[in-house]
């Protein structure tokens, strides 16, 4: 699922474009890091170049990264690509609390996926979006959508109409079930997802993360605890089991895991937010 599909819109006259470097073409092309080091900065394969790797450190989980990369490729132009940028580029820019820009690109995915795709794709020809593409792109838009946005009802109704049968599928649609506030359904994907997976960190996150937001927080800090002994450098992890702590009064210990997912990724906007704790008495 990597974006393949390029426009570049800008302000400044056209000039001829000297060709790729062959780090980005056909059989010679080895990664897009590759391709990047060898385009000139601004040119249509380094930008190309950077939606991609953009793409990558995305499904990587390193949406930090993600948001370098797409910076980098937006730098004094607008970028139209493939459904899959401006769903994980409208992700990304609501991770880091960029919202006008977030339902910006959320707007565009759904377009593609309601057959309306931006101005100057719709004549390269029919790219038919199949079903795994298409959960993957709700997945990462609705949260988005249901902020004042008309098609959020027929979006929503569009993912729960698609198949969730593994792991990795099932922790997606709890994730987005929770942040819209369906807490049963979302802790019953989750808890089927860990049951397939046990020893998986991010799922016993996922789970633990899932069961707070429920208002179940006792329920949820053993998952945390364990996803912690799995990977202690995580900072989604961190931020989950202050979440938990908090959630059951003990606010100092939260504090100090808030503080470690701010050090782990300083630039994420929903760890420099506090969070809500009322200490146990």
């Amino acid at each position: 699922m990597i974006s393949l599909l390029l426009a570049l819109l800008t302000a400044e006259p056209q000039t001829r474009e000297a060709p790729p470097p062959p780090a980005c073409i056909g059989a010679t092309f080895v990664s897009w890091e590759a391709c990047a080091a060898a385009a000139p900065e601004g040119s249509p394969a380094y930008v190309l170049a950077m939606i991609n790797l953009g793409t990558q450190a995305y499904m990587n989980g390193d949406r930090g990264a993600a948001l370098n990369f797409y910076d980098k490729a937006g730098e004094g132009r607008q970028v139209a690509s493939d459904v899959i940028l401006h769903a994980f580029r409208a992700d990304t820019y609501r991770y880091a609390g960029r919202m006008d820009e977030a339902r910006t690109d959320a707007a565009i995915a759904w377009g593609y996926l309601d057959g309306r795709p931006p101005q100057g794709l719709n004549t390269l020809g029919p790219r038919p979006i199949d079903d795994p593409v298409r959960f993957v792109v709700l997945a990462s838009i609705l949260p988005i959508m249901k902020i004042e946005n008309a098609d959020f009802s027929r979006a929503r109704e569009m993912f729960m109409a698609l198949p969730a049968n593994d792991w990795s599928a099932l922790t997606r649609r709890a994730n987005v079930l929770s942040e819209l506030g369906e807490h049963a359904g979302a802790v019953a994907d989750s808890k089927r997802a860990v049951d397939l997976q046990p020893d998986h960190p991010m799922l016993q996150n996922n789970h633990c993360y899932t069961l707070v937001e429920a208002g179940r927080a006792a329920e949820g800090l053993p998952y945390c605890e364990r996803a912690v002994a799995l990977a202690p450098e995580a900072a989604p992890i961190r931020h989950s089991i202050a979440a938990a702590l908090a959630g059951m009064g003990q606010c100092a210990a939260a504090d100090r895991q808030l503080a470690e997912a701010r050090r782990l990724e300083p630039e994420a906007n929903l760890y420099r937010q506090p969070i809500p704790c009322t200490p146990k008495g």
